[in-house]
């Protein structure tokens, strides 16, 4: 115990969750072994940062480079709707701008190379420099952009059957099928 109050802990070893026999005499040793291994913070902040300055750095810049291409090309297809003849006046126009809308709210969560992650967890996260409200922002523009993306690709899902498999007309879509 006394060893416990001179270094900081927090998390115990997990090496021995990665062997192939779950159930092995073997395992149980290492679990024992496991529960009496602490980590000291100073290697977990060190692992972190190796993580943090390598692969987690590289993982964010093409996920933020990726959001950005998809916000530019979702911006296009609402310019492109809204500079066509029929504008939103058909059911398709209308489902595909509200998934761009979605889109665009998506990717705009992901296209600030996390500078809206906390700075608390800049040990963790590379370029974390925002604040819980910055996080909160976030995580906002991150749900409703997924939850309209996946609600409007179902309605484009359901109005292709209808038009393909069920002949319906546009006007039946939008008086029948768009009101619910």
């Amino acid at each position: 115990l006394s060893s416990l109050s001179n270094s900081p802990t927090l998390f115990a070893r997990s090496s021995a969750c990665l062997s192939p026999q779950p159930f092995s005499l073997r395992n149980i040793m290492s679990l024992s072994r496991l529960l009496t291994e602490i980590i000291p913070i100073e290697d977990l902040y060190a692992a972190g940062a190796e993580w943090r300055d390598g692969h987690g750095k590289v993982l964010v810049i093409i996920e933020s480079s990726s959001a950005i291409i998809s916000t530019i090309s979702s911006s296009t297809l609402i310019w492109m709707i809204l500079r066509s003849p029929q504008r939103m006046s058909t059911s398709r126009h209308r489902i595909l701008f509200g998934m761009a809308i979605g889109d665009i709210l998506y990717s705009l969560s992901i296209a600030d190379f996390r500078a809206m992650t906390p700075s608390d967890v800049d040990y963790l996260i590379w370029n974390a420099r925002g604040n819980q409200a910055t996080c909160n922002v976030q995580g906002f523009l991150l749900i409703v952009g997924v939850i309209m993306s996946l609600l409007y690709s179902c309605s484009l899902n359901i109005y292709s059957l209808a038009i393909v498999k069920y002949n319906k007309t546009d006007s039946y879509i939008r008086t029948k099928m768009e009101p619910f």
